[in-house]
């Protein structure tokens, strides 16, 4: 009767152990990172391929304001400001290093550019989100 006992024991110690804890130390990553960067005239990268409904965030670090503008119109980020805020040419008024977000639920070709910045000027300065199903 004891070794019934303790093999039924032994089993839902096993079975506890086995249990449906996912969580790990640390902090979690987002379900669905996608950043862009805005510096020396270039976003980096120029090129990002992203699942819809991904989030794409643009984070200011060069020393001047910038956008980020949909050239067909999806999305306008209206100036960025730079580290330190303010911002030199192209000015600014916002938090310094600024982001902005856009979450793309549509599947297709998305190319942007800085509108301050134009690539008549600037002929780096160009990026495209695509984004598959």
């Amino acid at each position: 009767m004891r070794s019934k006992w303790f093999v039924m024991l032994a089993g839902l110690a096993a079975a506890a152990a086995c249990g449906g804890s996912s969580s790990s130390s640390g902090s979690q990553m987002p379900a669905n990172p996608a950043g862009v960067t805005i510096s020396d005239f270039q976003f980096t990268p120029s090129t990002l391929e992203i699942k819809a409904g991904t989030t794409v965030t643009w984070t200011n670090a060069g020393p001047m304001g910038h956008t980020t503008v949909s050239d067909s119109g999806v999305w306008t980020s209206g100036i960025l400001s730079p580290p330190g805020g303010g911002g030199g040419y192209g000015g600014g008024t916002g938090t310094a290093g600024q982001t902005f977000q856009f979450t793309f639920n549509t599947p297709g070709t998305f190319p942007y550019h800085c509108s301050i910045h134009p690539p008549s000027a600037f002929p780096g300065f160009i990026g495209t989100i695509t984004v598959t199903p």
